[in-house]
């Protein structure tokens, strides 16, 4: 019996039972979806902490059983939430690694088609906020977006790159970080107007806070 996960070309599965797998497989698929949906939607319509798994699983038409086999916790669902927004956030905040990233116009119009992103996912990025707060733990799964975000800019910005461990190397990292750090949140407060980041002039500071770093190498 082969229990390490490899395939044999020797095996042959039953066409009934593979199309079986495959049904539950799709089956389990669309609960989560609906699951997904369901709890964006009264996230958004009712505030993150205001909405129960009970009003989620009851959206969805699912009994809370099924809720608890496809998601953990309210968090759960909050960061596969993250996790989606993120893919599609991910390749507009690493365009600027294909682009002339020392030039200050390019900076200037990849911040802004990010801000106009964060626009668009505007409902999602205040559940995330919220969610935030309400999960104790939120902050710390999401944390390590980030430092990929910043390990991939390493590869085709050179200030971005992990250097040999020095106490410059080590202040690098921080700032990249932070810088990184910066542009998400100050993104998300302009999606949702809030503060000074609504202000035009943000993109104009984070841009010249972008040149100063990309100048260290």
């Amino acid at each position: 019996m082969r229990i390490d996960g490899s395939r044999s070309d020797s095996t042959t599965i039953d066409p009934k039972l593979a199309g079986l797998v495959a049904y539950n497989d799709q089956r389990k698929q669309s609960s989560r979806d609906s699951l997904l949906f369901a709890a964006t939607d009264l996230f958004c319509s009712k505030g993150y902490a205001a909405v129960s798994i009970e009003d989620i699983a009851n959206r969805a038409g699912v009994s809370r059983v099924t809720f608890y086999r496809r998601f953990t916790s309210k968090g759960a669902i909050a960061l596969e939430l993250f996790e989606r927004a993120a893919e599609i956030s991910a390749p507009y905040m690493l365009a600027i690694g294909a682009r002339e990233f020392r030039n200050r116009a390019t900076v200037l119009q990849w911040l802004a088609e990010f801000f106009a992103l964060n626009r668009q996912l505007g409902g999602i990025l205040r559940v995330l906020v919220q969610a935030n707060v309400e999960e104790a733990d939120f902050a710390q799964q999401v944390r390590p977006y980030i430092f990929e975000l910043v390990s991939t800019l390493g590869n085709s910005i050179p200030a971005f790159a992990a250097g040999q461990g020095t106490a410059s190397d080590q202040r690098r990292a921080v700032r990249a970080w932070l810088l990184i750090y910066t542009i998400l949140d100050q993104s998300n407060h302009a999606a949702r107007t809030c503060g000074i980041a609504a202000d035009p002039m943000m993109i104009e500071v984070l841009a010249d806070s972008f040149l100063d770093f990309v100048a260290l190498a």
